[in-house]
């Protein structure tokens, strides 16, 4: 569209230099007829020089395409008018300097009908319109023809000009239009396809957990039992045979936890099963039963219907969050809160406990808040951790709903 309008700018430059320049000859060249070619030249020179400079558009961002309208509108408006007021103009010169100025506004027209409302181009029409009306009646009683004629040439425009605007108005609402559907049927498209990915990948986590469950889990079960029966075996006197079979035993019993949790993990999908909100309530009174604590669950009843991976990040950072709380926070109470604020979802977690100093604590290592924060930044959203010494700790995940808009055309 800019390039649109510089090409408009520099074809209009070059025609008002040749017109200065060489239009008429100098008998016939009157004083307002060379101010308007010249005002005209340097109006569309000053145009193309600003739609060629990409810092100003980089500067003024949303202002710099109606600066550059209205300033060539202006302009050419009032550069052309100017004939009004020189002594002796006749009908035929007011009727045709009349209709030059619609193929010179035409452009800023339909630049202005393709980029903005209806509302702008009745803005446009009044202006330029209603401003040659008012310098035609101000003028009219110094002139000896019928005015009926005249008056009625900026009212024949403006219904020309309006009637283009709104024909070219209605194009481009429609395109925006189909333009934001197609948007919508994408990232509907895309979270489909998410979900079936999610649903491929939770069938391969069960088939993992069955194969684990049923291979390693069980061998490590039973080198551990081996282990413990040839301990039971063994003569008080060998302690050095001893000492190697309790590491070892140690170490298969680790990993037979470790196997288990990993089991658990695999197989945990309880937002699948429960819903996201079921999931968090079944999550808090899991731990607050097993660590006797406290807990108040504020859930908004109206939580808009999120993308599978936003629901995945808030019920493991809700997980991570509980887990550091029982293991360092020395906690009596925890609340949790899930609010949905116009398109923001906002979960709090607070607790009571010992809390830590955030100037001491290495930057994102602490009680892991390097995994919460990695999840919330993979979702696009953000987490604040704000501890108090002896004051308890506050967790807040943001995500906010991307607005899709139609972009520019």
């Amino acid at each position: 569209m800019l390039r649109i309008f510089r090409y408009f700018a520099g074809i209009a430059m070059f025609y008002f230099a040749i017109l200065w320049g060489y239009g008429v000859t100098p008998a016939e060249r009157s004083l307002t007829l060379q101010v308007q070619a010249l005002t005209n030249f340097a109006t569309n020179f000053c145009l193309v020089v600003y739609l060629s400079i990409p810092w100003l558009e980089r500067t003024l961002k949303r202002w710099y395409l109606p600066i550059a309208i209205t300033a060539y509108t202006v302009v050419t408006v009032f550069s052309n008018l100017v004939y009004l007021l020189e002594p002796g103009t006749d009908l035929y010169t007011i009727i045709a300097r009349s209709w030059a100025l619609v193929p010179i506004l035409l452009v800023p027209l339909v630049l202005i009908a393709w980029q903005y409302s209806f509302l702008h181009v009745l803005l446009f029409t009044v202006f330029t319109n209603a401003t040659e009306l008012l310098i035609l009646i101000s003028v009219i009683k110094d002139m000896d023809i019928n005015p009926l004629p005249i008056l009625g040439l900026p009212l024949i425009r403006a219904f020309a000009f309006g009637t283009v605007g709104f024909i070219i108005g209605r194009i481009m609402d429609t395109q925006r239009s189909q333009k934001r559907r197609l948007i919508m049927t994408n990232i509907q498209l895309s979270q489909h396809a998410t979900t079936l990915e999610h649903l491929a990948t939770s069938r391969e986590r069960n088939r993992l957990a069955r194969e684990l469950h049923d291979t390693l889990a069980h061998t490590l079960s039973g080198v551990a039992v081996n282990l413990e029966a040839i301990k039971t075996m063994l003569a008080p006197d060998q302690a050095d045979v001893t000492t190697m079979l309790d590491h070892s035993l140690s170490a298969t019993r680790l990993g037979l936890e470790e196997t288990r949790r990993a089991l658990q993990d695999l197989r945990a999908r309880p937002l699948d099963d429960l819903g996201l909100e079921l999931a968090l309530q079944t999550l808090v009174q899991a731990i607050a039963d097993r660590e006797a604590l406290q807990t108040q669950i504020d859930l908004d009843a109206d939580l808009p219907t999120l993308p599978p991976d936003v629901e995945q990040s808030l019920y493991r950072i809700t997980q991570e969050a509980l887990e550091n709380i029982t293991k360092h926070a020395d906690a009596q109470r925890v609340s949790l809160s899930l609010k949905a604020i116009a398109d923001r979802i906002e979960l709090t977690i607070t607790d009571d406990g010992s809390g830590f100093d955030p100037k001491r604590a290495p930057e994102y290592g602490q009680f892991g808040i390097r995994g919460m924060r990695e999840r919330a930044a993979v979702v696009g959203g953000t987490l604040s951790v704000v501890g108090r010494p002896e004051g308890g700790t506050t967790v807040r995940f943001t995500w906010e709903k991307l607005d899709v808009q139609s972009p520019d055309l």
